[in-house]
């Protein structure tokens, strides 16, 4: 039998058994490193030939296996990095909305200083989520950026940009309202409050 023959009955691949056998990356690396599975060994990535793949006895895991589900599932720093995702994604949700127009839920891109902001605990979801809401409609759900682009830069670019955002957040605080998204007393004034403080922590202003 030849060593591909001997991986393809013998052997399984790291990332077979994972999703096979329900372990984690850790489970695997403690069994090898605790001696639980000996029978191991590295063999050039079938999609990556820079990288090495990782494949183990199929019958020596199978022996093995309920010992290696026991062994803890994640590092006590990716137990960190999960807490640390997971409390960023809630902060997230918290300033994403379904947008009736496009059928979907929103949330925030990732460049977004709303975004930044709320993940620094430096404004509240309810002011972010209204930045969020209009800045989304006024990019996808008006012309702004079909037009923006297609001003020339020049002396006067900076202030023909700042009147067609002006322009165009108007338009879209008055669409987001007729869905319902916002207060009908929601006004320019009351977003730009919001923008403003926004652009003064990242020194925008």
């Amino acid at each position: 039998m030849s060593e591909k023959e001997d991986i393809k009955h013998k052997y399984s691949y790291k990332s077979t058994i994972k999703k096979k056998y329900n372990l984690t990356d850790y489970q695997i690396k403690q069994a090898i490193e605790r001696g639980i599975v000996k029978d191991y060994k590295y063999v050039p990535n079938p999609y990556y030939s820079s990288e090495e793949s990782l494949i183990i006895n199929n019958e020596e895991l199978l022996q093995h296996l309920e010992e290696i589900r026991k062994l803890e599932k994640y590092s006590e720093n990716e137990i960190q990095r999960r807490k640390e995702y997971n409390k960023r994604s809630r902060k997230i949700s918290k300033i994403s909305f379904y947008c009736p127009i496009c059928n979907a839920k929103i949330r925030p891109l990732r460049d977004s200083y709303a975004r930044d902001a709320v993940l620094k605990d430096e404004i509240d979801y309810e002011d972010a989520k209204k930045v969020v809401i209009v800045t989304h409609f006024r990019h996808i759900h008006t012309d702004y950026d079909k037009i923006r682009n297609k001003i020339r830069k020049g002396i006067n670019y900076s202030e023909l940009v700042d009147k067609l955002k002006e322009e165009k957040t108007n338009e879209a605080i008055e669409l987001v309202k007729k869905c319902g998204l916002l207060p009908p007393n929601f006004s320019k004034e009351d977003y730009d409050k919001v923008a403003v403080r926004i652009k003064q922590l990242y020194g925008l202003t």
